[in-house]
Formats: C-alpha cells, sequence, structure tokens
C-alpha cells in the first residue's frame, strides 16, 4: 500500500470516527443526547462529504466532485427557497444551520449507499 490509499482510506473511514469521538464528548460534557448527536452531525457532515468523494473514486475510477458542489447547491437553493416560502423573512443562522444538518443526512444515505456497493463490488470481484 502506498500512502495515496492510505490517506484515502482514513478519508473514507474519517466520518464514523470524528461522529463517535465528537457524540462521545459531548455527550459526558452536557449529558443531553440530542445535542450530542446534532454536534456530532455538525461537526462530520465537512468529512462525510470529503468520504463520499474518495469512495465515488476508489469504486468508480472517477471524480463526481463537480457533480457534489451541484448537489450542494441545489440543496442550498431548494431549502433557503422552501424555508423563505414557509417563514417569509430569512434567519440565516437557522437556514445555515438547517442546510448543513439536510447535507449531513443526505450524505449519510450517499455515504452508506456507497458503503453496500463497494461491499457487492468486492463480493463479486471475489467469486
Amino acid at each position: 500500500m502506498n500512502w495515496l490509499t492510505n490517506i484515502t482510506a482514513l478519508v473514507i473511514v474519517s466520518p464514523v470516527l470524528i461522529f463517535t469521538v465528537t457524540f462521545m464528548v459531548t455527550q459526558y460534557m452536557t449529558k443531553r443526547t440530542p445535542k450530542a448527536v446534532k454536534r456530532g452531525a455538525d461537526v462530520t457532515t465537512f468529512f462525510l462529504i470529503l468520504a463520499v468523494h474518495f469512495f465515488m473514486i476508489v469504486l468508480f475510477d472517477q471524480s463526481f466532485l463537480l457533480y457534489i458542489l451541484l448537489f450542494l447547491f441545489l440543496i442550498g437553493i431548494l431549502f433557503v427557497a422552501l424555508y423563505a416560502k414557509l417563514q417569509g423573512d430569512i434567519n440565516f443562522r437557522k437556514v445555515i444551520r438547517g442546510y448543513w444538518r439536510i447535507c449531513f443526512f443526505a450524505f449519510a444515505i450517499l455515504y452508506l449507499l456507497l458503503f453496500v456497493v463497494g461491499i457487492v463490488k468486492s463480493l463479486l470481484l471475489v467469486f
């Protein structure tokens, strides 16, 4: 294994580790599980986006970074438009927090799907 493979593996595994550590530390400090989950999600989102990018490179031998950025941009536009329609005025703090958590949810699902695709692809290569 070369250093690039090691870094790729670390980036792909990092969201799980970062979420777990953030959750445990916040849970220990605040004793409030909902806050710990939210804090873990907030901290992990960037690493999930990065991991999905690297996962796609590993699985499909191609970068989808432009599509990931376009997806993030579209989620942002849709979320701001929906928020403005429902609330009337825009509270930027709530909009950014909501956008970031929607991104966490979307990329967590993508991460899990890519994980399953990777396992299936590996099993097909073995058999």
